[in-house]
């Protein structure tokens, strides 16, 4: 998985001086396992030394323009990078297992709850690879069923929601009744489109490119709840939207 960028780090020397964090031990077992920055004992400040030892002298090995700052320039070619074979650890990636994990864990936490919510729904939605099945899952609990099973479009956005805690019921619900469900309206980041005969969900995540989790292809693939890609019409549909999503 590629290392994610969470932010720009500047120095204490900058205006924009920035504020510790697991980043920073990243990006510094990065610099440090390519030989600019010898170990030592880390923390998570982004410190003037370790700016001008360290992220500069990096920079400058891969043709960068001077400067202090780890920006998008840096980090891509620190993702990129492999150890130099007079290194330990020759040939492998900049980045280890540690480091990603460090930069995946501080972009969660940059990530409003909201949003992390939004994406936990649409990685659910994900799993799902049962087949289309009219009526499937409409049993007394949602709490035995799993995304393999054959649903029909409410039961599967039932379970779904379900799972995530948003839907407020442990029972697989009827199309109609998502037209008076929740919020009234487009969400900012889930909109449930509910008609008496069908209910699908769309995502517009920042950062994420539109999705909607549907049983119906509309040109996307065969039937079943799957995530789709293809646009479809909204017109006949009732929006709504989970609380503060």
């Amino acid at each position: 998985m590629a290392p994610p960028f969470v932010r720009p780090l500047y120095p204490p020397s900058s205006p924009k001086k920035s504020e510790g964090g697991l980043d920073v031990l990243a990006v510094k077992r990065g610099v440090s396992r390519m030989g600019f920055w010898p170990w030592q004992e880390f923390d998570d400040t982004y410190s003037q030394r370790f700016a001008e030892e360290g992220v500069a002298d990096f920079r400058k090995s891969v043709g960068l323009a001077k400067g202090l700052v780890y920006d998008a320039a840096a980090h891509s070619k620190l993702s990129a990078a492999r150890i130099p074979k007079d290194l330990p650890h020759a040939g492998e990636l900049a980045f280890d297992a540690t480091a990603i994990s460090l930069l995946e864990l501080a972009k969660k936490q940059q990530t409003p709850p909201e949003v992390q919510k939004a994406i936990e729904l649409l990685e659910f939605c994900k799993r799902f690879t049962g087949k289309y099945r009219y009526g499937g899952e409409h049993d007394a609990t949602l709490a035995d069923d799993k995304p393999s099973d054959d649903f029909d479009c409410s039961s599967s956005c039932s379970f779904a929601l379900y799972h995530v805690g948003l839907l407020g019921s442990d029972q697989a619900q009827v199309s109609g009744w998502f037209k008076s469900w929740a919020r009234p309206g487009r969400g900012q980041y889930v909109t449930v489109h509910a008609a008496d005969d069908h209910v699908w969900m769309d995502f517009t995540i920042p950062g994420r490119p539109w999705c909607r989790f549907d049983t119906s292809p509309h040109g996307c693939g065969t039937t079943g709840p799957r995530v789709r890609t293809c646009m479809r019409s909204v017109e006949r549909f009732v929006p709504r939207h989970p609380p503060g999503l």
